[in-house]
């Protein structure tokens, strides 16, 4: 009994984070009623995290920062969340719940996205050492044991895709409109030997210091302007 009350409390605690989200999702568009992802091309019938969920240890992600969403923009700009998620993600020295967060990843790759697997683990031996040497001379330490992956097309195709997401969901968050299909945009994202060689650009450290929309708990991203 003790068990079947243990369920029912988490069951109940499970539909009511269902009942709080699909409200939440009501409200937005409601207030929002085109997809700010299309232009306004398509109605919004979702509420996209921008960034995703997927880019936080545990999932365990602030829930602002989210923007209303067409059913085909969310589920076609999906794959480009994870593939980025990954990406951004890899580091030598994982703690737990990292480790945790990328075998979950990888496995929700290997049925979403297997082109990028295959073009992650496709280099030998003679391509990983020259990407070694590849960072190293632009200044990026690589640890002894790291393992090295190929980013190519495929990947940096998704990429591309996840950055001109991001900066349709900035520009909503901070207009509280979508950018017109009149309108343009352009996205730009840095890969480790530009960060190894000119740092994080200052534009973004002055605009974290006054965003702070990414909380959770004692992490800020106005920290970073710091």
């Amino acid at each position: 009994s003790a068990r079947r009350a243990s369920r029912s409390r988490r069951n109940e605690h499970g539909m009511g984070e269902a009942s709080q989200r699909k409200t939440a999702t009501k409200k937005l568009i409601e207030r929002f009623p085109d997809c700010c992802l299309c232009g306004g091309i398509r109605p919004a019938t979702t509420r996209d995290h921008v960034p995703p969920i997927a880019l936080f240890d545990g999932a365990h992600r602030p829930d602002r920062l989210v923007v209303p969403a067409c059913d085909e923009c969310n589920r076609g700009t999906s794959t480009a969340d994870l593939v980025a998620s990954i990406v951004s993600r890899w580091r030598f020295e994982s703690d737990e719940q990292e480790i945790l967060d990328h075998r979950r990843l990888v496995a929700r790759a290997r049925k979403q996205a297997s082109p990028c697997i295959e073009e992650w683990t496709k280099p030998g031996f003679i391509e990983r050492k020259k990407g070694r040497q590849h960072l190293e001379k632009h200044g990026v330490s690589v640890p002894l044991g790291a393992g090295m992956v190929s980013i190519g097309p495929v990947t940096i195709r998704f990429l591309n895709l996840f950055a001109h997401k991001l900066v349709l969901g900035l520009y909503f968050e901070h207009f509280r409109e979508s950018v017109p299909n009149t309108g343009r945009i352009c996205a730009f994202w840095r890969t480790k030997e530009d960060f190894a060689r000119h740092g994080v650009p200052q534009a973004l450290l002055d605009i974290m210091t006054r965003y702070g929309r990414l909380q959770q708990g004692t992490w800020d991203t106005r920290a970073f302007g710091g």
